[in-house]
Order: C-alpha cells, then sequence, then structure tokens
C-alpha cells in the first residue's frame, strides 16, 4: 500500500488516465524530464502492479512513460474518479481527489507526498529564507486542501496560496525532509538554474545545514 500510495502521488502530479480510442483501452501514463524520475515511475508501478510492457513517448519538452491496461486503470479510478488536474474550459475542475487510503496511515501519507512533490516540488532559498523553502504546485483547489491536510497530518505546518502549498518555517522545512524528503531520483531539472542537476534532497540539506547545524552527512 505505500508504493501504491507513491503511485498515486506520481499520477495526480506529472501523470494522466485516459480511455485511448485507437487502441480500445486505457493508458496510463507519467510524463517527467527527468530520466531517474521516470524510472522510479516505472519500479513504483510494477511494485504495485507486476510485470508491464511501458512504451516512451517523446514530447516537445518532456518524455512519458506509458502502459495500457484496463483493469489497472479502473482499479486505479476506485482510488480517484479521475486523475487529471488540469481546469476545464467550462471552468470547473476534474474529480480527483487523494484517496481515503492514503490518509490512514503517516507512512502512506508520507510516500504520496515524497512521490508528489518529487514531481511538482521545488527547492530554494533567499534572503528572506536562508534555511530553504519548499514549494509544491497544485492547481487544483480540493488537490491543494487535500495535500495540505496530509502535511499537517505529519505536524509539517505549511500555508496555501493560488498556485501551490508553501513550506517556509525552518523546523517545517526539517521535519518535511526528515518525514518525507525527495526521491534521490529527484533533481533540479530547471536548465537555467544554478543549481541544475543538482538533487533536491541535497539542496534542501545544504540549506539546512548552514542554520540548523544538522550533521553534514545526508543520511539517504
Amino acid at each position: 500500500m505505500k508504493d501504491l500510495a507513491a503511485l498515486i502521488g506520481f499520477l495526480l502530479s506529472d501523470g494522466s488516465i485516459y480511455f485511448d480510442k485507437s487502441k480500445r483501452t486505457y493508458c496510463i501514463q507519467f510524463t517527467n524530464k527527468v530520466f531517474g524520475l521516470r524510472e522510479k515511475f516505472k519500479t513504483t508501478f510494477e511494485s504495485c502492479f507486476g510485470k508491464q510492457n511501458f512504451r516512451e513517448n517523446k514530447c516537445r519538452n518532456a518524455i512519458s512513460i506509458r502502459v495500457f491496461s484496463s483493469k489497472i486503470a479502473k482499479k486505479l479510478l476506485t482510488l480517484s474518479p479521475s486523475y487529471r488536474t488540469k481546469q476545464y474550459d467550462d471552468g470547473t475542475h476534474p474529480n480527483c481527489k487523494v484517496p481515503d487510503f492514503v490518509f490512514s496511515k503517516s507512512e502512506f501519507i508520507a510516500a504520496f507526498i515524497k512521490a508528489y512533490s518529487s514531481s511538482d516540488g521545488c527547492v530554494y532559498a533567499n534572503k528572506y529564507h536562508p534555511r530553504g523553502v519548499i514549494e509544491i504546485a497544485c492547481y487544483h483547489p480540493l488537490l491543494r486542501i487535500q495535500i495540505s491536510e496530509c502535511l499537517n497530518r505529519l505536524n509539517i505546518q505549511n500555508r496555501i496560496t493560488k498556485k501551490r502549498i508553501v513550506i517556509s518555517r525552518k523546523d517545517s522545512v526539517a521535519a518535511f525532509l526528515d518525514k518525507c524528503g525527495f526521491f534521490d531520483e529527484s533533481v533540479v531539472c530547471n536548465s537555467n538554474s544554478q543549481n541544475y542537476g543538482i538533487r533536491k534532497n541535497e539542496l534542501l540539506h545544504s540549506f539546512l545545514v548552514q542554520t540548523l547545524e544538522l550533521p553534514a552527512k545526508l543520511s539517504t
């Protein structure tokens, strides 16, 4: 169930499930620029549903990993009625949600947050927040509230803005790294950033070491 919680985190961040009319079956897809995260999605998926025949699809700015299965898709759709998070043209929002089982145990919550933030989370520091800030992007109003609630249940203080969840208090930033963190495969993928290619865990830890005197070695 822990891996299933992580898989849901991947799908609600950079994933999707839809019916492919040309193939007459459902497509389960994860799109991300980072090779390591795509591989992590594949291993997490197979941990939940066994060996799969993944296919790779190159888009303009990213690469998608796809698997076709009505049986698996229908199982996942019992947990969340939709995995689309983008607003519809009429202004309404899809009925996606964090599945109920995720809230049943702290380890499931942590696994979900780890996967979601590894895909749609960023880390930075500035003169106002030298110990680091974590921002988790989310454009879906209900999902933002549920992600915030997940963090609250882990005693990680956060605040909700229009498009993201922000963790900026130094004790909460440290708690996030300790209780959730990012997958080691998650790196800064903005090529214009001076931190391009650096693991998000290492970057966050470096900010915290300077202000909280944490051990110099990051345990992973």
